[in-house]
């Protein structure tokens, strides 16, 4: 069965901006708990999905929060942003940015593409 391509999910969130917000907390959690860890302190970063439907449609509402709290010389630095992102969501639960093709049975249509990633026919 089909899956959602987690890459492309996350790249598709906010646009990209979620992506590149992970990849910058990610780096400067690793360095405050190298540079400020002494042992006891570590660094934390999280991500929480909700995901809620949109009216009657083929369409979820993800919710998506990234939070972070990173070791300071005196203590700790904490930040929180979350930001919400539309998506369609396919057969077998498939969720992408774009909107599949619907067949004459109203199913949504996908294929697999050779490197074994699913995406829509257009």
């Amino acid at each position: 069965m089909p899956k959602t391509d987690t890459a492309q999910f996350v790249s598709e969130l906010n646009g990209g901006v979620f992506e590149e917000k992970l990849s910058h907390i990610l780096s400067e959690a690793a360095l405050g708990a190298l540079e400020y860890g002494s042992g006891k302190k570590a660094a934390t970063v999280q991500c929480t999905f909700t995901i809620k439907p949109i009216g009657d449609n083929q369409q979820v509402m993800i919710s998506h929060k990234l939070s972070n709290a990173i070791p300071t010389k005196r203590g700790k630095k904490a930040e929180e942003d979350t930001t919400e992102t539309p998506m369609f969501v396919g057969k077998g639960g498939i969720m992408t940015i774009n909107q599949p093709r619907i067949d004459n049975n109203n199913q949504y249509q996908l294929k697999k593409e050779k490197d074994g990633k699913v995406s829509t026919i257009r």
